[in-house]
């Protein structure tokens, strides 16, 4: 049985797509196809079969986003904390956020939980004003003013359109 939790006042909420589809050339393709063979003929030969079954999963992931559509998520940030989709994170359990706002290629709020194991929730900002987003949310949480770039992590995956 689901614990029932007072949310409060909802203060603002949006929705956003699970995942973006990257513009994918045909080059890019080509590229792709071309380094996992690369990868997979150096797995063998090095006879480490562990990695090229870990370079066709990652293959066959791809193709199974490629030909997933994206569904909506909502937000909503209220009193308790912030309702992602089904799941409910309470303040209490985040550590900080941040947000990165350089239009328009990036507009997001990053949510760190306060588990190392937990991964960090990139949330895309859409249309909202960030500073509105910032004002609310460091009424309850910290932001984390050291962070001024879009992480690493996030950047390459734009480049490599994964």
């Amino acid at each position: 049985m689901e614990e029932q939790i007072d949310k409060g006042n909802t203060l603002i909420t949006w929705h956003f797509p699970e995942f973006e589809k990257p513009e994918r050339s045909s080059l890019w393709y080509i590229i792709m196809l071309l380094a996992s063979a690369v990868l997979i003929t150096i797995a063998v030969i090095s006879s480490n079969f562990l990695f090229a079954v870990i370079i066709v999963m990652i293959i066959v992931i791809l193709i199974l986003q490629e030909r997933k559509d994206a569904i909506e998520i909502d937000i909503s940030i209220m009193d308790a904390g912030i309702q992602i989709g089904e799941k409910f994170y309470k303040y209490k359990d985040i550590n900080n956020f941040f947000i990165i706002y350089e239009p328009p290629t990036i507009s997001n709020l990053y949510i760190q939980m306060k588990t190392r194991l937990s991964p960090r929730i990139n949330i895309p900002l859409g249309e909202q004003n960030p500073i509105k987003i910032r004002d609310i949310l460091m009424n309850f949480i910290n932001e984390d003013v050291d962070i001024d770039d879009e992480p690493f992590e996030d950047y390459m995956s734009k480049v490599l359109k994964i």
